[in-house]
């Protein structure tokens, strides 16, 4: 699943003149440089439908929990498994002074902040436990980053070489996401559907992924990553 950045999805806001490029064709052309048995999740078409929306942060690259939330719909329908309906959680806002990544490089004077929201059940609040490089807890958000500049952190603890969430989901089902960090944001939602999800971040993961699968019975892997990442992000490389 390579999902567009909101450049793409909302160019038609970009500057006269602004260069841009086709990030649904350069997705399209690495689905199909794939293997026909690896199944691929097509996100650009249901962002582009709903672009008028707050898919993005405004402040940040990211996408914000409703954005994550029309990619987690499309991924499980392109491994038929059922979604949890959007009713079927609490929507939260946990932050309304978010200044991300573009704030951080533009420094706009009275910059308008984003909002953060999540959207909550028991599935992604009551876990066995969530399992991070330097600490084990029993949730997949840390309420301290709310008081921090980097508050997307929230999301998953911010990077880590690996992270094991062991829900309460009884379906054998064991989920490996070779991810950057917008799949941080995605955790939310795959809660619902697997009994445990291992995040590994090639940029600072190097042992043997191909170990990794077999010593923890992994069913299946997502390869979740955003579209620019693709092209620059070197640990990729290490894959093995």
């Amino acid at each position: 699943m390579l999902i567009p950045n909101s450049i793409y999805i909302n160019q038609d806001k970009l500057p006269q003149y602004a260069e841009t490029y086709n990030q649904k064709e350069i997705i399209n052309n690495f689905y199909n440089s794939l293997d026909s048995k690896i199944k691929t999740v097509n996100v650009v078409d249901i962002l582009l439908e709903n672009k008028d929306k707050y898919l993005y942060f405004k402040t940040d690259h990211h996408m914000t929990s409703y954005g994550t939330y029309l990619a987690y719909t499309k991924f499980c329908e392109a491994v038929n498994i059922k979604p949890q309906n959007i009713d079927k959680f609490e929507l939260k806002t946990v932050s309304k002074e978010f200044l991300g990544t573009f704030d951080s490089k533009a420094q706009v004077i009275n910059q308008e902040k984003d909002q953060i929201d999540i959207y909550l059940n028991s599935y992604n609040q009551d876990i066995i436990s969530a399992e991070y490089d330097k600490e084990t807890t029993n949730s997949i958000f840390n309420k301290e980053y709310l008081d921090k500049k980097d508050k997307y952190s929230f999301f998953l603890n911010g990077n880590n070489a690996k992270v094991v969430i062991k829900t309460k989901v009884e379906n054998d089902k064991k989920l490996l996401a070779i991810k950057d960090s917008y799949a941080h944001i995605m955790a939310q939602f795959l809660c619902q559907n697997y009994e445990e999800i291992h995040f590994i971040d090639p940029r600072y993961y190097k042992a043997s992924l191909t170990e990794y699968i077999k010593q923890n019975n992994i069913t299946e892997i997502l390869f979740l990553y955003n579209v620019s990442n693709i092209v620059t992000d070197l640990g990729i490389l290490s894959l093995r």
